[in-house]
């Protein structure tokens, strides 16, 4: 989204190279993957942290890749092994997660505000998604114009 509002502002020409190609992807680079993975795993490991007594803390990350190994390879037995299910995948974890996250945020816990926190990142990409499809004519015409 950034990308579309920034082309809609000039910039001077750069004179030090021939062709300057700005494409907007649907895909994420590896850093903003491996950032929401992290996010999303340090998250997981608060909430079950916050379940578990004081003394059993330390095995909350344990338990949380263990816990997200057991989703993610339980959903995907229910299809065809050749069959990529990382779609389906990421709808169960982002969901169980938001229900979870829903949970947590109602909670006098400190938990609270890792809670509220993962809500209100979920609710600022939902508002960015609305406004990209509302945007999809002009993105797709800025797309066509850049050849991707």
């Amino acid at each position: 989204m950034f990308a579309f509002v920034r082309s809609h502002f000039p910039v001077r020409p750069r004179t030090d190279v021939d062709h300057i190609l700005i494409s907007i992807h649907p895909d994420h680079s590896a850093l903003e993957t491996y950032t929401v993975a992290i996010w999303f795993y340090v998250t997981l490991t608060c909430y079950i942290a916050a379940v578990l007594p004081i003394r059993w803390m330390v095995t909350a990350p344990l338990i949380g890749a263990l816990a997200v190994q057991i989703v993610t390879g339980s959903i995907s037995a229910m299809g065809s092994v050749r069959a990529n299910h990382l779609h389906r995948n990421s709808m169960a974890l982002f969901g169980l997660m938001i229900i979870a996250s829903a949970w947590f945020a109602m909670q006098p816990a400190l938990v609270r505000y890792v809670a509220w926190f993962f809500l209100a990142v979920v609710a600022v990409n939902a508002i960015a998604w609305l406004v990209m499809i509302a945007l999809r004519n002009s993105v797709r015409e800025l797309e066509q114009r850049c050849g991707t």
